[in-house]
């Protein structure tokens, strides 16, 4: 069997060129001291380094009505491949790509969708996220 810690290595210097950010929400506000008035608290930041940005489409399939055929819809979704020493992401996260080989997904932001997917031989992190603003940064 290959050796875990060797695929990781091979992970993090093949499938990982980008360099992200994930920020989580304050959350509570916090008070100013200068105004006297509650404010929102800053985001903390709980990674930032390595990363890989990854598209794909799914397949998404419902019923239009009661009564109507099936309809497929298909979507742009993403992924984000971490390596195994980031730390667990939560749902509404928010991924900002800083550095990337495609320029166009320099300054992007997409938001966690789902809890970090597991796996029986951990060699990467990956995280479904979906596009949240294709605002390039100057």
């Amino acid at each position: 069997m290959l050796d875990p810690t060797v695929m990781a290595r091979f992970a993090e210097r093949h499938l990982m060129p980008d360099r992200v950010r994930v920020a989580r929400d304050g959350s509570d506000d916090l008070l100013d001291p200068d105004t006297g008035r509650l404010v929102p608290a800053p985001d903390r930041v709980v990674h930032e380094g390595q990363a890989g940005l990854y598209g794909q489409q799914e397949r998404i399939r419902s019923r239009g009505g009661r009564g109507t055929a099936w309809v497929e819809e298909v979507r742009p979704a993403y992924r984000v491949l971490f390596p195994l020493s980031a730390p667990e992401f939560r749902g509404g996260d928010t991924v900002t790509v800083l550095e990337a080989r495609d320029e166009h997904a320099v300054g992007r932001t997409y938001r966690v969708s789902a809890p970090d997917e597991v796996s029986s031989v951990p060699v990467l992190r990956t995280v479904r996220v979906e596009e949240h603003n294709r605002k390039r940064s100057s």
